[in-house]
């Protein structure tokens, strides 16, 4: 789940998190403060390259040569696909990532994945 059902899509925040009394919610709410700084990370390096933090994520996985599997339900997602297509993002950002990513102490990794 490269964007851990919207939370690193940079929709939801400590101060708007997930609708109440769903699964998504009782799962991410909780840690959504300590998220900020990977979210802040997807969103400036978004900037950089006129692509959302849900195009970084993707493109992060991309990158370490994983097939990321997007639910897509509204048209505006595809075309972040897109975008995310055509990003390349250097080894300095994806070590920027990982390394917000390991400090916001987050692991919501099943059984089932492997370590990328």
């Amino acid at each position: 789940m490269v964007l851990e059902q919207g939370a690193l899509s940079g929709k939801y925040s400590a101060q708007n998190p997930m609708p109440s009394r769903t699964n998504r919610a009782e799962a991410y709410n909780a840690m959504l403060p300590q998220l900020q700084g990977l979210i802040g990370g997807l969103h400036n390096i978004g900037r950089r390259h006129g692509a959302t933090a849900a195009d970084i994520a993707t493109a992060w996985a991309l990158g370490k040569g994983a097939t990321p599997i997007v639910g897509v339900t509204k048209p505006h997602h595809i075309e972040g696909l897109i975008r995310t297509a055509a990003l390349a993002l250097s080894d300095d950002e994806i070590a920027e990532l990982e390394v917000l990513a390991q400090s916001a102490g987050v692991n919501t990794r099943g059984w089932w994945e492997k370590d990328m």
